[in-house]
């Protein structure tokens, strides 16, 4: 594993998965990707500030109707569709909040999220004629939440968000939608689309100082994408040593390489 490393090495990756955390975090918060889930923001569909912290056995029911369509169909779009949203659901009743509504995802939220991504892959790879917008944004804001937070999922996390990012946009082209499809992209490494998505949420900027906010979020993805490849090709291990140096973060043991597509 990455974290393994010892050292200088160690540290200097370990920082900048927390700095790439943090930003993945916040960048569905300022321009109100909730507006293309249905819903308030990433905090409303994490749950913080909700008081329900308890699993309801309807969404167990949906979740088990869902998997019993499966056994009959693996490639039943809906069925995969709806354990998507419902593992999605059932992820925010646990999550954990303070006093001041801070919230944390717990292990219980991360294994229903992680079923709910995995339906989402599953569903993507049926081919959907028209990719389904609203469960994409419920995806990004799951992706979004838990990229960073462990190295070995990581480029799964990146790829997954850009991809739903890109569903979103097509679908709901609005400013919100453009700066997270052009975040996403840039951190995935696709520079096109990223510069593309970019240019489309200046054009939908109303005035000079959306476009500045705009410009900030976008250089810093721009910054931590470029930062964390350089950390990983000037402190991963000699690859002679290591058959898998990077612990699993991709067949090239690196992020998606620039230019890619979703």
């Amino acid at each position: 594993m990455l974290f393994e490393l010892g050292g200088k090495r160690k540290r200097v990756i370990q920082v900048i998965y927390v700095c790439l955390a943090g930003l993945m975090f916040i960048a569905l918060v300022g321009f109100g990707i909730g507006g293309a889930t249905g819903g308030g923001g990433i905090f409303d569909a994490l749950g913080i500030g909700g008081s329900n912290t308890s699993s309801d056995p309807q969404y167990d029911q949906q979740i088990g109707n869902a998997e019993q369509a499966l056994q009959a169909d693996p490639k039943d779009e809906k069925a995969l569709l709806k354990l998507a949203r419902y593992n999605f659901l059932e992820g925010q009743t646990s999550v954990q909040t303070d006093a001041q509504g801070r919230g944390t995802l717990t292990d219980e939220t991360l294994t229903s999220y992680r079923a709910a991504t995995d339906a989402w892959e599953r569903y993507l790879a049926t081919h959907p004629k028209k990719p389904d917008d609203n469960v994409a944004g419920l995806m990004l804001n799951i992706y979004s939440s838990t990229a960073g937070t462990d190295p070995s999922t990581l480029e799964r996390d990146v790829t997954g968000a850009f991809k739903a990012a890109q569903i979103v946009a097509d679908a709901r082209p609005s400013l919100g939608s453009y700066v997270d499809l052009a975040t996403w992209a840039y951190l995935a490494g696709d520079d096109k689309t990223g510069a593309k998505a970019e240019q489309q949420a200046l054009s939908e900027a109303p005035d000079s100082s959306t476009k500045k906010q705009v410009q900030t979020q976008i250089t810093q993805a721009k910054q931590q994408r470029a930062l964390v490849v350089k950390a990983l090709k000037q402190n991963a291990p000699d690859q002679s040593q290591l058959q898998d140096p990077l612990g699993g973060l991709g067949s090239s043991g690196a992020l998606p390489s620039t230019g890619s597509t979703p």
